[in-house]
């Protein structure tokens, strides 16, 4: 098999979905591909480099969407297309959420950034605004593809949680007993999504 970048990154991504952030190393790596550790700094500087080339191939799928607005989509259309997008390339990698935290925007992505931001421009927002915006909503999403995945992790044997008194907190132990029951992650983005861009929506000058 001849050794290149993109096979050293499909045999990472694939690594990592086996043994997570954690447990992928350059060593284990190399055994994986047949060769000796100082072989991979032939592609790659270090560790963090390849992270950010796994990073960068996670989102391949999604670069369709993350670069260009459906036909007619106005400002908020798109940003919930892109969000829906970005999740949906974190979460198709085991500790996706923590992998994208090694990926540098790539100037690939500049093009729909600068289209996204002149449609919000157009609405109302000023640059720098709308610029904020999109870094919040991005947390939001980051923050909530870690959760769901840290949630996805084995339970400690001898964890079994911190028991709330529902005669002291009857409605946060209800709550969480609701949660402990089932969390259903995609209503709990999609609420957050729909609560942030009915927020930008109502920003000053009732933007539509």
């Amino acid at each position: 098999m001849r050794l290149d970048r993109p096979v050293v990154v499909a045999t990472a991504l694939a690594l990592l979905d086996e043994v997570g952030l954690d447990g992928l190393s350059l060593r284990r790596l190399a055994a994986e591909l047949g060769v000796q550790a100082p072989a991979l700094y032939r592609h790659f500087s270090g560790k963090d480099d390849l992270l950010r080339a796994m990073a960068d191939a996670m989102f391949d799928g999604e670069m369709a969407v993350l670069d260009r607005p459906a036909p007619g989509a106005d400002w908020a259309d798109w940003l919930v297309a892109r969000s829906r997008a970005v999740r949906r390339a974190m979460l198709s990698r085991r500790d996706g959420g923590r992998l994208r935290e090694h990926m540098h925007a790539p100037a690939d992505q500049w093009p729909g950034l600068e289209l996204l931001l002149q449609m919000m421009e157009e609405a109302g927002f000023e640059v720098v605004e709308a610029m904020s915006a999109i870094f919040a909503l991005g947390g939001h999403i980051l923050g909530s593809v870690i959760a769901e995945q840290e949630a996805r992790r084995p339970a400690a044997p001898d964890g079994e949680g911190v028991r709330i008194d529902p005669r002291r907190f009857p409605r946060l132990a209800r709550a969480a007993a609701l949660r402990t029951e089932g969390r259903d992650f995609d209503r709990e983005f999609e609420y957050g999504l729909a609560v942030f861009i009915a927020g930008l929506r109502r920003s000053p000058g009732e933007r539509a």
